[in-house]
């Protein structure tokens, strides 16, 4: 699992050694940001990088050295050696081409696919207030078909396709309890099994059970 050499931004949550070192690879994230998402992948492929958390509300994202990382300044973000990524979706594939099993066109296609989902149709469907009542039981609907009989988002095997379809699901019943997701057993039950990795558990769902509790001292306040 991902071992979290951090810098003295702010505290990390303890993980294990990586079965992999790249002392090159640096993530640029933050507790509240979708970095969780690529800390998850990390862990997933056994690949260890040295975890960078940005405070916000000190606007460290801003500074001129990160300006570099991402010139839009926000989190997360990424640098291999001398190359600078950002956009979570594009950290993911980036992992899963160069760390995974993307080793033809076809399987980048169908990892693309699926992130482009998730990034976008998924997100879009479900969080975004505008948009939600008209496409979310469709979109939902779909994948809950896609999802009988099957046991990961691309088949049998676990992927970048289940990180990307995966954490955005685990994140609904956290940023937004009042949607009932039992007309979508199939999906219920998936998000139940990712977050049941423990690689997830200790980055996605960890998140989303923060999020849960910070709601609840939000209401007794």
């Amino acid at each position: 699992m991902l071992a979290a050499r951090t810098r003295p931004f702010t505290s990390a949550a303890p993980t294990r050694r990586a079965v992999v070192t790249h002392s090159s690879l640096k993530l640029y994230t933050n507790p509240a940001s979708r970095g969780k998402i690529v800390e998850w992948y990390l862990q997933e492929i056994g690949v260890d990088a040295e975890l960078v958390n940005l405070d916000l509300k000190e606007r460290q994202h801003k500074t001129e050295d990160f300006m570099k990382v991402n010139p839009f300044g926000k989190v997360p973000a990424m640098q291999d050696g001398s190359l600078s990524l950002f956009e979570s979706g594009a950290l993911l594939t980036y992992l899963a081409d160069k760390y995974g099993k993307l080793d033809t066109p076809e399987a980048r296609a169908r990892a693309s696919q699926w992130v482009l989902f998730a990034n976008s149709t998924l997100a879009n469907s479900v969080f975004v207030e505008q948009f939600r009542e008209k496409s979310m039981p469709d979109v939902m609907g779909n994948l809950d078909k896609i999802l009988a009989g099957r046991e990961f988002i691309e088949g049998d095997a676990f992927s970048v396709s289940d990180v990307a379809v995966g954490a955005y699901l685990l994140y609904i019943p956290a940023f937004l309890p009042q949607i009932d997701l039992s007309p979508y057993p199939n999906v219920v039950a998936y998000m139940q099994r990712m977050a049941a990795r423990p690689a997830c558990a200790s980055t996605v769902a960890a998140r989303a059970t923060q999020r849960k509790e910070e709601e609840k001292a939000a209401a007794k306040n």
